[in-house]
């Protein structure tokens, strides 16, 4: 049976059973309590697995009597979520393991669902997603029995979790799979005329591989050429889709001159599944001459009356997050995943024309230690791909993924290039972790005198002094205290010693940027050391060499003791 295989050095785990079940599995032992039969009864690996092995022969056997189909994700599912039950060793699960064990699988999610999906009291230590992913097991046991309790649960979990792209793919799924078939509705201003062809659009069938149909007729006393062009659709998750095929059931290709009064059908099926389209738009050229024609809000017959994707609302303590950029509405969903940060945007074309959106150039970021980062990935969902063109009213996904961890973002900066034109926006102090993590600030602590606090322009340095006689480093803190961003520049500084001899460094570093290039977003703190391969006790004086926002600064710091 799929999935049996993932259970791997279980042995040892205690299992309570009801007198019942204890009774038939040692009939000469006396009545117990649960107590005494976690004393008396281990459960082992192979055992574990008949129960797991028994529970989903008993799901699809069920299922099958319904008239309905366990699928094989479900059956994976089903089988991943009840061995973990099985081999936890977490207390608050025995009643649901008791049950489970008991053969009742159904019995033990609606355990995990009362206990995990009640209110968090004041006391409990439970954490949210924690208790989340306890209501998604509950959800994969309950998914090939009662839909309707499954989807409850993990509804209930992406209120806990609520960035948890696995719970919503679950509830998405589901909903497509339990939705009731498309009702069968009249297509306003089907029927249209381009250079004196007659078509009109049937609608669109085979959910699985949509084909959508037109009829079309000559009732000119002259032959007419026609030849069919491209054709997009945009599913109901506001992915554009490419026709696969065309024809002219007249002559099976995808030009014809059409005789007069003559009637036949074309036929263009598309390459994804689809049980709504929310834009179909079709290309045709009459006696040479290019028309274009749209359809929305098209059910396709034979699929599912599923939710199209809608713009989601952004977090209420942040109205900022939902803004215009030149007829595009944005809303910034936040980020999450802090192993490989992922922060996703909804959008919307409001114009009153398509719209070409860019996402190409690289996203910056400004992690806690104010180290900038750049993202891996930005891609739309319309296609997949970092440019697309956005139609009107369509709700569309921008994903900018990161490869490097972080807690959270002090800065992130996406950037949107619209029909060519480029806008920026920031976004402060991003959480993506549970827990804050500590800000790096400049170390006030760590100086040994007031001069080694000083001003260059907006910025502020901290000398943290220079240590290693044999290849000194020196080290500062900068600081951004303003309210602005600036571009920095360093330049390789130097040092003076005694018999007025200058030493190049060798290296000179901006952790923000190793570069030594960088915008310094405003509040933040990064580090930059000086490094030198000459060896040194003393420095007389040490020159650094700057611009900031384009002026140049060259402050200098004398009587410098190396440490050891």
């Amino acid at each position: 049976m799929t999935g049996i295989s993932v259970i791997s050095g279980m042995v040892g785990i205690y299992v309570f059973l009801n007198d019942e079940i204890r009774g038939r599995l040692f009939p000469d032992q006396q009545v117990a309590t649960r107590s005494d039969i976690k004393e008396q009864f281990q459960l082992s690996e192979e055992r574990i697995a008949t129960v797991v092995a028994a529970s989903v022969a008993d799901a699809i056997g069920k299922a099958q009597a319904r008239g309905d189909e366990v699928s094989q994700d479900e059956q994976v599912q089903y089988e991943a979520a009840l061995t973990k039950l099985l081999t936890s060793d977490d207390p608050a699960l025995n009643d649901a393991k008791f049950l489970a064990v008991s053969g009742d699988a159904e019995a033990a999610a609606d355990n995990i669902v009362t206990s995990a999906g009640a209110p968090a009291e004041a006391s409990d230590t439970v954490p949210a997603k924690t208790r989340a992913e306890l209501l998604r097991s509950a959800g994969d046991i309950l998914a090939p029995s009662d839909a309707a309790k499954a989807l409850a649960a993990y509804e209930k979990a992406l209120e806990l979790d609520p960035d948890n792209q696995v719970l919503q793919t679950r509830i998405q799924k589901l909903k497509a799979a339990t939705a009731a078939k498309n009702e069968v509705k009249a297509i306003p201003r089907a029927s249209f005329e381009f250079g004196g062809l007659q078509f009109e659009f049937q609608g669109c069938d085979q959910p699985e591989t949509p084909r959508c149909v037109f009829s079309v007729m000559n009732p000119t006393p002259d032959p007419v050429y026609l030849r069919l062009g491209e054709q997009w659709g945009v599913d109901e998750f506001g992915r554009w889709t490419e026709g696969n095929r065309k024809k002219i059931e007249a002559n099976s290709n995808d030009n014809w001159t059409v005789p007069s009064l003559e009637t036949t059908q074309i036929e263009i099926t598309f390459r994804r599944a689809a049980n709504i389209y929310q834009l179909l738009r079709f290309r045709f050229s009459v006696g040479g001459v290019d028309y274009k024609k749209e359809f929305r809000d098209i059910a396709v017959r034979g699929g599912k009356q599923v939710e199209i994707k809608t713009m989601r609302p952004v977090d209420p303590a942040h109205p900022e997050y939902a803004y215009e950029v030149n007829g595009l509405q944005v809303h910034f969903l936040g980020c999450s995943n802090p192993d490989a940060p992922i922060c996703r945007f909804d959008m919307m074309n409001t114009g009153t024309d398509n719209v070409n959106v860019n996402v190409s150039d690289g996203i910056i970021a400004y992690n806690s230690q104010g180290v900038r980062v750049t993202a891996a990935k930005s891609l739309l969902s319309l296609e997949g791909k970092n440019e697309s063109n956005a139609p009107q009213g369509v709700a569309f996904t921008w994903e900018v993924s990161f490869n490097r961890e972080a807690e959270m973002f002090q800065s992130f900066w996406p950037q949107l290039r619209l029909d060519y034109d480029s806008y920026e926006r920031e976004f402060r102090n991003i959480m993506i972790g549970d827990s804050p993590p500590a800000v790096r600030t400049p170390r006030y602590d760590q100086v040994a005198s007031p001069d080694d606090i000083f001003d260059v322009g907006p910025l502020k340095f901290v000398f943290l002094g220079c240590r290693n006689p044999v290849n000194p480093t020196c080290t500062f803190d900068i600081e951004n205290p303003s309210d602005e961003g600036v571009r920095l520049n360093i330049d390789r500084p130097k040092a003076t010693l005694a018999d007025g001899s200058s030493v190049n460094a060798n290296s000179s570093v901006l952790e923000m940027r190793p570069s030594g290039d960088v915008y310094f977003p405003a509040g933040l703190t990064t580090t930059y050391e000086i490094a030198f391969r000459q060896e040194m006790a003393h420095m007389d004086a040490l020159k650094l060499d700057m611009s900031i926002d384009y002026k140049g600064y060259h402050p200098e710091l004398t009587d410098i003791t190396v440490e050891e």
